[in-house]
């Protein structure tokens, strides 16, 4: 398997789903049978998390036009209320971060936090669905895997396909976990990419380098600006950069020819070549836990 995946996919610079369980490295990989606990469609982080509750991660939150100050003060008032002092003391941290005057023209936020703050998020998300109100969204995004808790960092080693296939040489890696919905605009990378889906599922749209270039170069003379498509910044998240570059992708009808569509389910992964780009978010959106790990290579 691997040396045909090296032949006719890496070798090539195509993209490849690894979507058996007997193939896809997702299934190899302690975190995907460790982490979670699966009913069904839900999934909830299993007992083998609570030890690491206190780890801290970069977050991110989005704050949506439509009844997102609504929401995430609610969950701020549900944790401010709460027993525990340490989640009294990151509502405070939640409120300052989204909640202040200097927010309000804003709806991309990011801050430290412990992990907990992520599995309140869930507990509150579930409320939230019985009322059928928006959920908070709250995405640990792009967050090293280097810097998680050593007995995490075992959970999720380096596939073995990785090593086969090019040099061996790792150039960045990261975990996504958060609340759905998640999405993450058109950008590219400086390198291979295998992007494994640890739980729930997403949508990946792909462009070829060439079409994907100038789709972006489209928006930017659009917006008349010089964006950077590989940096996961401010401008990329929120406002007219974001809204556009979701509408040309996922909205546009006359760009489908080119768009290559992906669904990945728990236990896929998919090999991202060079210079291809794509788009990804979530396939639902209703508050859930979706998780991710990635590797870009050499």
């Amino acid at each position: 398997m691997q040396r045909s995946f090296k032949i006719l996919r890496f070798k090539a610079e195509r993209p490849y789903v690894f979507s058996d369980p007997d193939a896809s490295p997702t299934y190899l990989l302690p975190a995907f049978h460790k982490w979670f606990k699966r009913d069904g469609e839900n999934t909830s982080f299993s007992s083998h998390i609570d030890s690491f509750q206190q780890a801290i991660f970069p977050f991110e939150l989005i704050k949506p036009f439509f009844q997102g100050s609504e929401t995430i003060h609610r969950l701020y008032e549900s944790l401010l209320n709460s027993q525990d002092a340490i989640d009294r003391e990151w509502a405070v941290a939640l409120q300052s971060a989204a909640a202040s005057e200097a927010s309000r023209h804003h709806q991309f936020f990011q801050l430290y936090a412990p992990l907990r703050l992520l599995i309140k998020a869930l507990e509150f998300n579930e409320a939230q669905r019985i009322k059928a109100d928006p959920p908070v969204q709250l995405y640990i995004a792009q967050s090293l895997l280097s810097d998680l808790p050593s007995d995490l960092q075992n959970d999720v080693p380096t596939p073995e396909l990785i090593q086969k296939v090019g040099r061996g040489d790792i150039y960045s890696s990261s975990i996504w976990l958060g609340t759905e919905p998640t999405y993450t605009p058109l950008h590219r990378d400086p390198n291979p990419n295998l992007f494994c889906q640890l739980c729930s599922s997403k949508v990946v749209r792909l462009l070829p380098p060439k079409v994907g270039l100038e789709v972006y170069n489209n928006v930017q003379m659009r917006l008349r600006q010089s964006g950077n498509s590989r940096m996961r910044s401010t401008e990329m998240m929120e406002g007219d950069e974001r809204e556009m570059l979701h509408s040309v992708v996922w909205e546009d009808k006359t760009a489908a020819s080119d768009v290559q569509e992906i669904e990945l389910s728990a236990g896929d992964a998919l090999f991202i070549p060079k210079g291809w780009w794509h788009s990804i978010k979530s396939k639902y959106s209703d508050g859930r836990l979706n998780g991710s790990v990635n590797w870009w290579f050499r």
